[in-house]
């Protein structure tokens, strides 16, 4: 294998299981990273087995008031003997989000910015003197975990675990996900699309933000003759909805869907994912649905976790009831 995706710490038990969603869409199969650690799982633990490889004692990152990746670091950081701290910035309120604002503040320190803009510069004064990770662990770094994810659904194909998939539907954050699949799945010999289903505003994540990222991870892996732009991944802009963390009727209603099959979703972005998913044409398949939300439970982090300080209760913004595509309570 390729030296770059040797440098690692081993959080992950893998491979991930697959299974078919034909219960609840024909030709769909989910691939499950749910559980890939005991502690905490979802995708952020692959890309964690290469940021904290080589990490400093101060480990430094930020994201979003209950963001999966800060939580993600909190538990993973700490279990390996560093000392955490995050930048958060608000986003709207929902219960999910408050419990993992809270379960972080089990294992990390959280500081508040004003908005999204202030976060940048305050988390830049932060890291210094420590290792820092971007938001959602996407730098070059943190993708690799997901190219080895890429390589991994190809072996099970290969396997015959199931059949090769015609669409691979990811969520798009901060792009790690989607590219270092897509490149995994290309270096694998699978010809699957990955459809991104964008989760954050364009002007979080610009195409060319996504292009920059991507040939930065095929220079580190030493391939030639291949850029970002070669890559097969559709994207689908159209299940934001109201914004970042903003519940859509779509994505309500694939929570729904999947919680029936024995999935477990949240609002942000596995139920905005499986709703494209779910309304991609079954004819065209087979098609796998990545599930990337943790579904260890967070009551042990919970039970140790402090009520929210005033501060950090100012960064779970209110939503008003709205239409499809607006806040949903």
């Amino acid at each position: 294998m390729i030296a770059a995706l040797q440098r690692r710490v081993e959080l992950c038990t893998v491979p991930t299981p697959v299974r078919s969603l034909d219960r609840v869409r024909r030709n769909l199969w989910v691939k499950d990273e749910g559980a890939i650690h005991p502690a905490y799982g979802g995708n952020k633990v692959r890309k964690l087995e290469f940021l904290l490889h080589g990490a400093e004692e101060r480990v430094v990152t930020l994201g979003a008031a209950g963001s999966h990746h800060v939580l993600a670091t909190a538990v993973h950081a700490s279990r390996l003997g560093h000392r955490v701290e995050a930048m958060a910035f608000p986003r709207p309120e929902t219960a999910h989000a408050r419990d993992v604002l809270r379960a972080a503040t089990a294992r990390a320190t959280i500081h508040a910015a004003a908005d999204f803009e202030a976060a940048m510069p305050a988390f830049e004064s932060l890291s210094r003197n420590a290792t820092s990770f971007p938001a959602g662990g996407s730098n070059a770094t943190g993708t690799l975990g997901w190219v080895r994810a890429g390589l991994e659904l190809a072996e099970q194909v290969e396997r015959a675990d199931l059949p090769a998939p015609r669409r691979v539907f990811c969520p798009l954050g901060t792009a790690g996900t989607v590219l270092g699949a897509a490149i995994g799945m290309r270096l694998g010999g699978l010809a699957s699309q990955v459809v991104a289903v964008r989760v954050v505003p364009a002007e979080w994540l610009t195409l060319e933000k996504i292009r920059e990222l991507g040939d930065e991870v095929i220079a580190r892996l030493g391939l030639r003759d291949v850029a970002a732009t070669d890559l097969d991944i559709a994207f689908d802009d159209g299940r934001l909805g109201g914004g970042y963390g903003v519940p859509t009727l779509e994505g309500v209603a694939a929570i729904e869907r999947g919680c029936a099959a024995g999935l477990d979703l949240e609002p942000t972005y596995t139920g905005k994912t499986f709703g494209a998913a779910l309304a991609a044409d079954p004819d065209a398949g087979p098609d796998l649905y990545w599930q990337t939300h943790s579904t260890v439970t967070l009551a042990p982090l919970l039970a140790e976790a402090p009520p929210l300080t005033r501060e950090l209760e100012a960064m779970l913004e209110p939503m008003e009831r709205g239409g499809d595509g607006e806040p949903v309570r």
